[in-house]
């Protein structure tokens, strides 16, 4: 390209700089939106699989709870009231027992019946 060309196309010349400026500035931006979002996906991966695994001990944890539960309410209901304040025992323990199961509800009917005609020197 001559002299004269470039004088007569100079202020295009200069646009052209700024535009390759101006695409070189995104290009770098877009780069470090992608390393970021590449940093976030795998800090998620990693916090997703630490917390998988905390989850998971604490399901253990809540099981053998909910087991230990299970065999205190069995002890509560297989000990047998001998006075009035031992039956509300009872109900108090069904009160905060936090399930409507059929097979709970008749432990604690039969329990309570037992009790009451112990009580009462019933058959």
């Amino acid at each position: 390209m001559g002299a004269r060309a470039r004088e007569a196309d100079a202020r295009l010349l200069r646009l052209e700089a700024k535009f390759n400026a101006a695409s070189d500035r995104w290009n770098a931006a877009t780069d470090r939106t992608e390393k970021l979002e590449a940093e976030l996906d795998e800090r998620l991966r990693s916090l997703k699989s630490r917390l998988i695994s905390r989850i998971e001990k604490a399901e253990k944890k809540e099981e053998k709870r909910a087991a230990a539960f299970g065999r205190a309410f069995d002890r509560v209901m297989k000990t047998r009231a001998r006075t009035i304040e031992g039956l509300a025992v009872k109900v108090r323990v069904r009160e905060r027992d936090y399930t409507d199961d059929e097979e709970s509800e008749i432990a604690i009917l039969n329990s309570l019946v037992d009790d009451i005609k112990s009580l009462t020197g019933g058959p």
